[in-house]
């Protein structure tokens, strides 16, 4: 079922001097590269299909991990590794292919891309890379990543079919963190997922309110102050983040805080029009 025989043939095609590489490719599945680009494309795009999809990637991050400590399948050994990784014993099935598919590919449908040859290729390209990557590094079986790249393609499907807003989506995510705590022992990745829920339920409250941008003085504003804020938060996360209930509250803060952010801005007067010359209206 996970496919060692082929696995081990991708990894002796990849030349070991190239793990660098294949670290890079890898981190755009990861929570920390997905969290920036959705965040991102919050603050500068289409707002509420944004959110839309984050809600997804935080539903799917329950199911994953329900799925992970029901099948309790361990990694390969860790000989295997090219690189050092944080300790997540679950090795199936592959939590990087299951988010790149309902990222890249959310993004892709809630964009309305789905039917231009070259996004869907792209999208395609990058969720076969961020798949394989992991196979090379050692972490996952082939059959890991092509069954979490399944799971990820149905859910998605199952989520764009029922959940339309991201209050919503985030509700259901909340759901799903509780038996994944439950099933995990409370890991850390199950925390997040609960923590992401409850700051996206606050931050989506008011979605609606938040004022589009005007400018792209604006935008800029807007993106250096969301960046630094989860510079903030990540650098605090190490010492504040010492119990889960703090975990969870660091968490949900951070989430809260991208959805937030261009309404306080705008509410302390940093986020204003800006109109040819230099102006502002009186």
């Amino acid at each position: 079922m996970r496919l060692e025989g082929p696995s081990e043939a991708i990894r002796e095609v990849f030349p070991a001097e190239y793990a660098e590489l294949a670290v890079l490719v890898t981190d755009l599945g990861g929570t920390t590269f997905l969290m920036v680009l959705l965040a991102v494309l919050f603050w500068l795009s289409r707002r509420r299909e944004t959110a839309l999809v984050a809600s997804y990637a935080v539903a799917g991050l329950g199911l994953l991990m329900v799925l992970k400590a029901l099948f309790d399948l361990p990694r390969p050994p860790e000989e295997l590794f090219l690189a050092s990784m944080d300790d997540d014993p679950y090795g199936f099935p592959s939590g990087h292919a299951f988010a790149a598919v309902v990222v890249y590919g959310g993004l892709l449908v809630a964009f309305e891309r789905l039917r231009e040859p070259l996004a869907v290729a792209g999208v395609g390209s990058l969720v076969v890379l961020v798949s394989l990557s992991r196979v090379v590094l050692g972490y996952h079986y082939l059959g890991d990543v092509i069954v979490g790249a399944a799971v990820g393609i149905a859910f998605l499907a199952a989520m764009f079919r029922t959940v339309s807003e991201p209050r919503i989506g985030f509700a259901v995510g909340l759901v799903l963190a509780l038996p994944a705590i439950a099933a995990t022992g409370a890991a850390e990745e199950t925390l997040l997922g609960l923590g992401a829920a409850i700051g996206g339920l606050v931050g989506t409250w008011r979605l609606d309110s938040a004022p589009p941008l005007r400018s792209r003085a604006e935008g800029a504003l807007l993106a250096v102050a969301g960046l630094a804020f989860l510079t903030a938060m990540t650098a605090m996360e190490s010492w504040i983040a010492v119990t889960a209930p703090a975990t969870v509250a660091t968490y949900a803060v951070t989430i809260a805080g991208i959805f937030l952010l261009p309404v306080l801005l705008a509410r302390v007067g940093i986020e204003r029009p800006v109109i040819r010359g230099g102006s502002r209206p009186g």
